[in-house]
C-alpha cells in the first residue's frame, strides 16, 4: 500500500503504465535502437569480430534510418531532422573509434 505522499507518485505512474501512446513512443525508441544495440552486442564478445565491424555499421545506421522514417511518415528524398541528429551522432562514434585495423580485416574477410 501506498503512503499518502506518494500517491500523486502512484497516480503518474499507473496513468503512463495504461497510456496506449506512452507505450508506442516506447516502442519507437526500443525500435530505432535495437539496430545499434544488435551491432554493440555482436561486437562486445570474446569471439573475433573485427572484420565485422565496417559493415555493421553502414547497416546499423540503415536500419535506424528505415525505422525512424517509416515512423516519421516520410520518403527517402525528404529530410528528416530526428535522423539528422542521429546520424550525427553514429556518424562522429564511427569516426572517433574507426580505426585502419578494422577496415584492413574487413578486406581480408574471404566472404
Amino acid at each position: 500500500m501506498y503512503k499518502d505522499d506518494d500517491m500523486e507518485q502512484a497516480q503518474f505512474v499507473k496513468e503512463k503504465v495504461l497510456n496506449d501512446l506512452w507505450w508506442d513512443k516506447i516502442n519507437y525508441i526500443i525500435a530505432f535502437t535495437e539496430p545499434i544495440y544488435d551491432m554493440i552486442s555482436v561486437t562486445d564478445t570474446n569471439k573475433p569480430s573485427l572484420h565485422l565491424v565496417y559493415d555493421m555499421w553502414d547497416t546499423t545506421i540503415e536500419k535506424a534510418k528505415s525505422v525512424i522514417y517509416w515512423h516519421e511518415e516520410k520518403r527517402e528524398n525528404e529530410q528528416s531532422l530526428f535522423y539528422d541528429i542521429v546520424h550525427q551522432i553514429l556518424e562522429d562514434r564511427w569516426n572517433k573509434t574507426n580505426m585502419p585495423l578494422q577496415c584492413l580485416a574487413h578486406s581480408l574477410n574471404p566472404r
